[in-house]
Parts: C-alpha cells; sequence; structure tokens
C-alpha cells in the first residue's frame, strides 16, 4: 500500500514546515496506544499494560471505536478492529481510511474507492475518482483525471451523488461549513457547501477553518483570516499552526507563540515546537535536543530526549538512544523505553489531530468507458458518422480544422488528440490516407491541393493507457471482439496480439502495444483482404506483429 509513503510525508510537510494544512481542535484522549517493538504493532493502555497483543503491520488510533489496520502476509491488507483486538471488518482491503463521520473509504483489488459504515456494509462506489479523501462536513473531496498532467477536484455526498463537480485544480476538507481550494492559476480561494465561491482566490496557500479562522499564506508569510476573509493577524510568519486560542509561529527560523491577534507571548527561540492542543506542556527543541515548556515559556521538563510527542493526557511519548516510552508530567517513565516506535498514525494525531489515512487512490481501470467511446463512434458501415467518401471540407468543419493543421505528405492524420476517456487513458482518432496531390514547384518547394474524387484509405483510433491501464490491453482486445453490432470475430487471422472483425463493408483491425491499443477500419475492399492475408496468414503465424496503417493502396 502506497498510502504511506505519499500521505505521511505530505501530512508531515505541511504540519511541521508549512503550517499543517488541517487546523487542529484540542486532541481527544487515547486509551490504546498502538507502539511497535520489533516488526509487530500492539496496543498498550496509558500505564503500559499490553491490551491487544502485538501482531499488525500497521495500526492506527481509535476512532468511532474502531482502529485501521493492516496484517502481515505475501499480499498485507487493511482491515478494522474493535478495542477487544477482535476484526470487526475483515482485513480484504487493498487501501482504506480511517472513519470520519462513521463512514471510510475501502479499495478492494481492482475495485474503485468504495464508501462502507461502520458495520462494513457496502453504500456506494465512485468508479470516476482518481482519490478520494474522508468526510467532512458531509462532503468528500475526490479528483479525476483532465490530462497527462492535471487534476481536477470535486466533491461528493454521503448518498454517493456528485454535490459539486470536479472543476478545481486543488481542494483542502471541508471545516466550520467552507472549503480551501485552488484555480488553474495555483490561487487559493474558499466555497461553501454549495460549491460557491465565498472568500475569492488570492492566497498562495490556505487552510482549513476552524471557530471561524484559518491559517492562510500570502506570498511567502503566513497570517489568519477570519470567515470574510480578511486578515485577523497579518501575513508576517514564516509559518503557523494552530493552537487552540493561539498560535505556534516561526520567525527568523526560530519557534514561538502569539495570541490570538498576533501579539508574540513566548518568544520565537526554539529549534521547533508542537502545540499544546490544551495541555499544560507542549514540547520545544533546542539545539538537538527536545523537553517541554509550560504556557508562559518556562522549561519545566529539560532538553534531553532525541524527539517526543505532545501530551496525550497524562503522559507523552519520548525516545532516547532508539528506544521509546512514555513519561508522565514530572518527566518520570510511567512506561518503560522499550518501544522501538510508535504508529506513524499516532505521530500524526498528536501533532495535527488528523491521520495519515486520509486518502485512498482507486484501482479500478475502467474499461467500459474504453468501449463505449468506440462504440458511439463505430457502425457497421460508418465511423464517427463518416465513411471513405466524406470530403475533406466537412471533416474542417466538424473538427474545426483548417489546411495548416494537416502534414500534406503523411500517411495517417491526427484530428482528435488526447481525448481525456478515463483516468488512465486517453484517445487519439486520425483519418488515413493521402489526400492530397503533391506538386513539385522549383525552388519554392511543393503545393497540395486536394485531390479529386479522393476516397479515405481508413480511420485509426489509439487508445494510450497510464496507470491501472498498463496491462489491461488483452482485457480491451476481449471487451471489444463482441461489443460492436453488426461485426463478427475472424478468428482465422485474429491471435494472442491481434483481434480482426468484419461488418459487411468494413474491416476493423484491432491490435496491442504495451500500453496503447490501435482500433483501425478499413473499408472491405480486395486490396484490405490481401492485407491481412498477408500481415496474419492463416491465424497461426503473423508475418507482421503490427498492422502498418499506410499499407492501403490510396485511391
Amino acid at each position: 500500500m502506497k498510502i504511506y509513503s505519499k500521505l505521511f510525508v505530505t501530512v508531515l510537510l505541511i504540519a511541521l514546515i508549512t503550517s499543517c494544512s488541517k487546523s487542529v481542535q484540542e486532541s481527544s484522549i487515547l486509551n490504546l496506544l498502538p507502539v511497535r517493538n520489533g516488526a509487530a504493532f500492539r496496543y498498550i493502555d496509558p500505564q503500559g499494560k499490553i491490551v491487544i497483543n502485538p501482531q499488525f503491520k500497521e495500526a492506527t488510533v481509535f476512532r468511532n471505536g474502531l482502529a485501521l489496520v493492516q496484517v502481515f502476509g505475501s499480499k498485507p491488507m487493511w482491515g478494522f478492529i474493535k478495542e477487544d483486538g477482535n476484526f470487526a471488518i475483515k482485513a480484504s482491503y487493498k487501501e482504506a481510511t480511517v472513519f470520519s463521520e462513521e463512514l471510510a473509504w475501502v479499495v478492494s483489488d481492482n475495485g474503485a474507492p468504495k464508501a462502507i459504515n461502520l458495520k462494513g456494509d457496502s453504500l456506494f462506489s465512485l468508479k470516476v475518482a482518481k482519490s478520494v479523501r474522508i468526510f467532512k462536513n458531509g462532503l468528500a473531496a475526490f479528483s479525476v483525471t483532465v490530462d497527462s498532467a492535471n487534476v481536477k477536484w470535486g466533491f461528493v455526498d454521503k448518498n454517493g451523488a456528485v454535490k459539486i463537480a470536479p472543476q478545481f485544480s486543488d481542494a483542502g476538507n471541508f471545516s466550520d461549513g467552507k472549503c480551501a481550494v485552488a484555480n488553474i492559476a495555483g490561487e487559493w480561494g474558499y466555497i461553501d457547501l454549495e460549491g460557491k465561491i465565498c472568500i475569492n482566490y488570492q492566497f498562495t496557500k490556505a487552510n482549513s477553518f476552524l471557530n471561524g479562522k484559518a491559517i492562510v499564506q500570502s506570498g511567502k508569510e503566513w497570517g489568519v483570516i477570519d470567515d470574510k476573509g480578511k486578515f485577523i493577524i497579518q501575513p508576517q510568519y514564516e509559518a503557523l499552526k494552530a493552537d487552540n486560542d493561539r498560535y505556534v509561529v516561526k520567525h527568523n527560523n526560530k519557534w514561538g507563540w502569539c495570541n490570538n491577534v498576533g501579539k508574540i507571548i513566548v518568544e520565537p527561540q526554539y529549534n521547533d515546537a508542537y502545540p499544546f492542543h490544551g495541555s499544560e506542556l507542549a514540547p520545544i527543541k533546542t539545539g538537538d535536543k527536545t523537553g517541554f515548556i509550560n504556557q508562559k515559556g518556562k522549561l519545566i521538563i529539560d532538553a534531553q530526549f532525541d524527539s517526543v510527542m505532545p501530551f496525550n493526557g497524562k503522559t507523552a511519548w519520548v525516545m532516547t538512544k532508539g528506544k521509546g516510552g512514555f513519561i508522565d508530567k514530572d518527566a518520570k517513565y510511567i512506561v518503560q523505553p522499550l518501544y522501538d516506535a510508535i504508529s506513524e498514525d499516532l505521530k500524526t494525531f498528536l501533532q495535527t489531530g488528523t491521520s495519515v489515512y486520509e486518502s485512498v487512490n482507486t484501482d479500478y481501470f475502467d474499461t467500459d468507458t474504453i468501449i463505449i467511446r468506440l462504440k458511439k463512434d463505430i457502425t457497421e458501415n460508418k465511423v464517427a458518422g463518416m465513411d471513405m467518401n466524406t470530403p475533406m471540407a466537412l471533416i474542417y468543419s466538424k473538427y474545426k480544422k483548417t489546411d495548416l493543421d494537416f502534414i500534406k505528405n503523411a500517411t495517417e492524420h491526427k484530428i482528435i488528440s488526447a481525448e481525456r476517456i478515463s483516468n488512465d487513458a486517453t484517445l487519439d482518432f486520425f483519418i488515413l490516407g493521402t489526400p492530397w496531390l503533391e506538386t513539385y514547384k522549383g525552388n519554392l518547394g511543393f503545393s497540395y491541393a486536394l485531390k479529386p474524387n479522393y476516397k479515405h484509405a481508413g480511420f485509426s483510433y489509439r487508445i494510450n493507457l497510464t496507470g491501472k491501464g498498463i496491462g489491461k490491453e488483452d482485457q480491451i482486445l476481449k471487451s471489444l471482439e463482441t461489443a460492436l453490432s453488426g461485426y463478427a470475430k475472424d478468428s482465422l487471422h485474429s491471435n494472442q496480439d491481434v483481434t480482426i472483425l468484419k461488418s459487411k463493408s468494413q474491416i476493423l483491425v484491432g491490435l496491442k502495444q504495451n500500453g496503447i491499443i490501435i482500433v483501425a477500419i478499413y473499408p472491405e475492399t480486395p486490396e484490405n483482404l490481401q492485407m491481412v492475408d498477408e500481415n496474419y496468414g492463416d491465424g497461426t503465424e503473423s508475418d507482421s506483429t503490427s498492422v502498418a496503417l499506410d499499407t492501403v493502396t490510396t485511391k
């Protein structure tokens, strides 16, 4: 599962470097703590008693009475356990999020993201999504691919209906009825629950609202706005982290605290600092060691540890010389330093109140959308409403082309380029042949004129596969065999790499390459029948593994 490498890095960078993307409420006190000694995670209580035996490859904190865990095995899967350690939802998923608002997203092998409830019941799938995040304020952000380099974000409700269509270049999560979104220029603003802009695009980065306030970046500096978009704290800090009624601030590369109007209350002097989150003490780093200060900035626990986490109730995780345990507010060990680590999810929860596992990526490749797109165009005697006699002038008009859009001496001419038909597939469409008569003009080069009574040699589609589409070439060709009305498979000439279909007037040649499907349609003529025979023989030995799109004589 790749959530760890992608999402953990994202959460940590945002939380620790650019002032966490999600404002943090006071953390709840956790009664079960996932810790690791060796390879397996176990759960202990705050006094160190083992409550759930070591057995998990990864483990999260409990939310809604359930914890997301990954089991060991040749194919490690994810499921949800109860506080007694028994599975409430068996470990059968390739990816999963934690529960939020009593819903979680799960992904099975070759499946789309699916919403489940606390009982594990499937509610709906989101086949269009490339990725999807947990529900906040009743809505979940999801992305769809629009081209090779860009995605758009929208929002789905708890019934599986798209509430806000994908239109944003980036998006956060809803909080306080608002959500940070970015436009194509990379500027950030906020939308309401209906998808309407309520705070205009103007920020370099924008974080979630909490109690009517949000941390935003303007230029290179960070400040705080109210729910109308007005600055409460002017952009002046290198970074900000929400901390209830105050903020952890970074100034001159040092960390300290300011109050809710931006006045410094603990001078920036630390190499790093984490929020109090309602506790009496907060972690700070001075030099290469960490300790704890009180709310007035007084050092209460000396900087003596290699790393520490914020307090969870009366105890805090600390590490020294590669081993960790839990101390109280007098720096006395409640749980001796016996463990190698706490889970990354527990770290993230203690630091930001969020989770490592708030997003999943689809494992679904939508063959149907490709087949439907081809069926839309290909009939037994026409392609995209055209036949071999369709004038170039009509093609110019239909596809908004001009004479300058074509390389005149080529034998295939692209009229559709990189049409996005699924998250992992684009389509190119060509006409085949040489419609232009070439005349040599000496020093003036060549001139071109459309041939009179010209007939196209054929048409061709190129399906370009990426991501989940790679390796699905066989599946697409197999589906194509029975998808087109009026066509029958020519088993004599088809083989594992090539599918030949014939109608009463056309020959379709489908072939696969790594990451590419080519579908070429030719008129059924003696020359083209001979081309099939020459290229594919009797279907057991091919003279060629690919179809040359210019092998048909152009008239």
